[in-house]
C-alpha cells in the first residue's frame, strides 16, 4: 500500500471497497453488498448519519437511539411518501404497502383492527399447518444429501405459510402464486414489475371471492370490512388490496434471508446446533438474535416534514431519510458484541421489526416460523454443513438484504411422507 492511499484510509474511514460509504453511500451498489458488515460498523462508529448521491441523494441513520427517535416521531418524519430511494412505489397506479406507507391516525386504525389476529397467541393455532409445510419441505430434499437450502426450503416456506396456513389457497394454486411472490421479490429486476402484478391481480381476486363467502373469523375479514379514512368515509377497495400485498411482501423476502442466515448459522457453529438440541429453552433467544444480527431490512424511509436535524446533521424539507433496522440493530452502545448471536441473549426490544407506529405487526408469523422450522431442522438435519468450498451468496434489492443461494450438505435421511 502507498503512503498516499494509506493516508487516505486513515482520513476518511468511510472509504471501504473503494467508495465512500459516508458521502457516497448507497443501497444497491456492489461495493455495499460486498463489505457489508465493515460498511455497518464504519456507519456505527464514525457517522451516524451518512449521506447518498444515488436517487437525488438521501440519508441513512444508522445508530439505535437516533433510529428509535426518528421512527417514533411520525409527524417529522413521514411514511406516507414513499420507503426506498428508487421511488418506485409512487406514481399513478402503483401499488402502495398499506399501513406500511401512511401515518396515524389512519394507521393507527388498521393496526388497532389487525393487531389481535397477530398476537403470539392467535398465531400459536397455525404452528401445526406451519410444521406440515416444513418437513414436506425438508421431504424434498432429504434424500439428496445436499441441496441450495435457498431455493429448495427458504424461498418456498414463507409462500406456503402465506397462502397455505393463513389464507387457506388450496394447495393446486401454490405452485403458480409461490413462484409469482418469490419472482416479485428475488427475480431479476426487470421482470419484478410482472411479477408483482400478478400478485395483485391475485390478492385481488381472492378478495372478491372472499367478500361472496361467509365470515371465517380471521384477519382476511377485517381487511375486507375495512376501516374509515381520516375524512370519516370508507376507505377503497385498493387500499385494502394494499393491505394484502404488503402482509405478503413484508413475510415473504424477509423470512427467506432469516431462515437461509439461521440455516448458515447452524452450519458452521456445530457447538451452538448441539446447545440448541439439548436446551430447547434456548431457540427462541436463538431465533430473536439470528432475527436481529442478520435483519433482513437494511432500512426503510420517511421523508422529512420540515427542516430539522439528526446527531447534529442538518436534514432540510422534502429529504429522504432511511432508518437502518440492520445497522440499529448491530449499535454496540445497546449490546456488548452486538453483531455476534448470542443464545444467552434476551433481546428487550428487536430492532429488525422497526419501532414505533410501524413496528412489524407480523412479528410473531416470523418467529413460530422460524422457531418451527428450527425445531424440524435440528431433528432431520443434525450435521448441516457447508458445501466444500462455498460460501453464501448475497445480494442488496432497494431496502432489503437478501442471502440467494446457500450451499449445504447432511447425511442423506428418509422422507417421511408429510402432507402439505
Amino acid at each position: 500500500m502507498s503512503a498516499g492511499i494509506g493516508w487516505i484510509l486513515m482520513t476518511n474511514p468511510g472509504l471501504i471497497g473503494g467508495r465512500d460509504h459516508f458521502n457516497d453511500f448507497d443501497l444497491d451498489s456492489k461495493e455495499f453488498t460486498e463489505h457489508y458488515d465493515e460498511v455497518i460498523d464504519a456507519l456505527l462508529d464514525k457517522c451516524p448519519v451518512a449521506h447518498s448521491k444515488a436517487y437525488g441523494g438521501y440519508w441513512v441513520v444508522s445508530r439505535a437511539e437516533d433510529f428509535k427517535k426518528c421512527a417514533q416521531d411520525y409527524e417529522t418524519f413521514t411514511s406516507t411518501l414513499g420507503f426506498e430511494p428508487s421511488h418506485g412505489n409512487e406514481g399513478e397506479g402503483a401499488v402502495k404497502l398499506y399501513p406500511l406507507q401512511i401515518d396515524p391516525p389512519y394507521q393507527t386504525k388498521w393496526r388497532s383492527a389487525l393487531g389481535p389476529f397477530f398476537s403470539a397467541k392467535a398465531v400459536a393455532k397455525h404452528e401445526d399447518s406451519i410444521r406440515e409445510h416444513v418437513n414436506f419441505l425438508i421431504d424434498g430434499l432429504i434424500e439428496q444429501g445436499r441441496a441450495d437450502f435457498v431455493d429448495a426450503f427458504a424461498a418456498q416456506l414463507p409462500g406456503r405459510v402465506f397462502f397455505g396456513s393463513f389464507l387457506g389457497v388450496s394447495f393446486d394454486e401454490l405452485p403458480a402464486m409461490q413462484k409469482a411472490s418469490d419472482d416479485a421479490i428475488r427475480g431479476p429486476a426487470e421482470g419484478r414489475g410482472a411479477a408483482w402484478i400478478a400478485v395483485g391481480e391475485f390478492l385481488a381476486n381472492y378478495l372478491n371471492t372472499r367478500a361472496g363467502e361467509p365470515p371465517r373469523g380471521d384477519f382476511v375479514d377485517v381487511v375486507l370490512q375495512g376501516v374509515p379514512m381520516e375524512n370519516g368515509e370508507p376507505c377503497p377497495f385498493e387500499h385494502k388490496m394494499f393491505t394484502m400485498v404488503d402482509f405478503l411482501a413484508g413475510g415473504m423476502g424477509t423470512a427467506t434471508h432469516t431462515l437461509a442466515c439461521m440455516a448458515y448459522h447452524l452450519a458452521t457453529h456445530p457447538q451452538d446446533a448441539a446447545r440448541l438440541r439439548d436446551e430447547t429453552e434456548l431457540r427462541a433467544n436463538f431465533v430473536d438474535e439470528i432475527i436481529r444480527v442478520y435483519a433482513p431490512v437494511f432500512a426503510l424511509g420517511r421523508t422529512a416534514t420540515r427542516d430539522t436535524e439528526i446527531a447534529g446533521q442538518p436534514i432540510a424539507k422534502g429529504d429522504l431519510v432511511m432508518l437502518s433496522e440492520g445497522a440499529a440493530c448491530r449499535d454496540p452502545r445497546v449490546a456488548e458484541n452486538a453483531k455476534e448471536v448470542d443464545l444467552d441473549r434476551r433481546v428487550p426490544l428487536n430492532l429488525a421489526f422497526s419501532y414505533g407506529p410501524h413496528r412489524c405487526i407480523g412479528a410473531n408469523v416470523g418467529r413460530l416460523e422460524m422457531l418451527t422450522a428450527l425445531d424440524v431442522m435440528l431433528r432431520r438435519l443434525p450435521d448441516l454443513t457447508l458445501a466444500p468450498g462455498t460460501e453464501p451468496v448475497y445480494s442488496n434489492s432497494g431496502v432489503a438484504r437478501t442471502m440467494d443461494k446457500l450451499e449445504v450438505v447432511f447425511t442423506p435421511g428418509q422422507r417421511e411422507g408429510a402432507q402439505a
